[in-house]
């Protein structure tokens, strides 16, 4: 089976995910992160929301749970998009930078205010006790901000993914997934290899 004809792969994940949205696939840029605990040396997984900005890849992280000390100790991760419907996949490796304020906020600024609202009241961090408590501080950030803009809280860290590593799966018949990999070269390129089903 021929492998993904893909030249560039950045462009590549950027045309797949045009073309998840443009079929249709819920959340397109719902992507699984993988982190690495320094203390334990153990993978850590769970799904966020990726946007792309200046054709790169950001997230938010809640500096103060397990996937936001991981990256403060370990700036490296994994992302990993499928689209069902497609039947596709990018695995995604790469160096995290968080990016400064004014990036942050700019980004910060792009989500909904319910999401916005969520976040602040949010303590992703803690043992969720009383689900009570979760709506009443919710309530209180929207009356503090009925008319203002929601301001992003300083433990909310955006992180930009520069990938050095990119691998493009399809479907395939009796598993036959064709595949292909692309790794950073020493000069800054890419070096593509065709790898087996």
């Amino acid at each position: 089976m021929n492998a993904p004809d893909i030249s560039d792969p950045v462009r590549g994940l950027f045309d797949w995910l045009a073309a998840a949205r443009d079929r249709g696939e819920p959340d397109p840029q719902t992507a699984t992160l993988a982190t690495v605990d320094p203390a334990f040396a153990k993978p850590s997984v769970r799904t966020i929301n990726v946007q792309i900005d200046n054709d790169t890849l950001v997230f938010f992280v809640n500096a103060h749970t397990g996937k936001g000390q991981h990256l403060q100790w370990h700036p490296y991760a994994a992302l990993c998009f499928f689209w069902h419907g497609l039947q596709q996949q990018v695995n995604i490796e790469g160096v995290v930078e968080a990016l400064g304020d004014v990036e942050a906020d700019h980004l910060w600024a792009q989500r909904s205010r319910e999401s916005q609202l969520t976040a602040r009241s949010s303590e992703q961090h803690a043992v969720f006790g009383d689900p009570d408590a979760f709506l009443e501080r919710r309530e209180r950030e929207r009356e503090t901000y009925d008319f203002e803009r929601v301001p992003r809280p300083e433990h909310w860290v955006a992180y930009r993914l520069v990938p050095t590593r990119l691998e493009f799966w399809a479907a395939g018949w009796h598993r036959l997934h064709p595949r292909r990999l692309f790794e950073r070269a020493p000069d800054g390129g890419w070096q593509s290899a065709v790898q087996e089903p």
